[in-house]
């Protein structure tokens, strides 16, 4: 409690991590008699307390969804060319497959016909799949690699406008992925 020496005014406070009261008021018969209580503004005002919130679901992996025209042909590249490991493989005949590397994910479906009209995807560039590496040497190293055995590239490796650097590998059903590294 806070009193005033030239009114006789006294101040009560209440705090606690969340709220903050603030009474002004003067002594009276050994009761006390509030009067309006100054405004205050800023930081030391009344602060709602923390709404708890409901722990949202995390998502732990991507999985692109490439259409292909031959499920094993498909496998057999992205193992033998591009390294990656085939989870497994559904269906007598099979369409549907999933291929992983480290923690990068694709999901490979049969399909009869081209999705894409013509030659629009190479036109446009519309990448079926964005691989992310964690640094500049590893873009660069993996580009090699691929170079060495022999991957169908759609662009070589190149520094972008915003500095990361990419490549895009052509698989055998034409889908476009590309990989791609931080500026270094």
């Amino acid at each position: 409690m806070v009193q005033t020496e030239a009114t006789g005014q006294r101040m009560w406070r209440c705090e606690s991590p969340h709220l903050k009261i603030e009474m002004w008021g003067t002594l009276s018969y050994g009761s006390i008699r509030l009067r309006h209580p100054p405004l205050r503004i800023g930081a030391h005002t009344v602060i709602q307390p923390a709404k708890q919130s409901i722990a949202q679901p995390t998502l732990s992996s991507i999985a692109a969804q490439l259409f292909v025209q031959d499920i094993k042909t498909s496998c057999d590249f992205f193992h033998s060319k591009l390294g990656f490991t085939v989870d497994f493989v559904y269906g007598d005949p099979p369409f549907f497959a999933q291929v992983s590397r480290d923690n990068a994910r694709l999901a490979l479906r049969h399909v009869d016909e081209p999705v894409f009209a013509g030659d629009i995807r190479e036109r446009e560039d519309l990448l079926s799949a964005s691989i992310t590496v964690e640094s500049a040497e590893e873009i660069e190293q993996l580009f090699l690699m691929y170079e060495a055995v022999g991957v169908p590239f759609h662009q070589a490796l190149k520094k972008e406008p915003w500095g990361a650097e990419t490549f895009i590998v052509r698989d055998p059903d034409g889908n476009l992925i590309l990989f791609a590294g931080p500026a270094s």
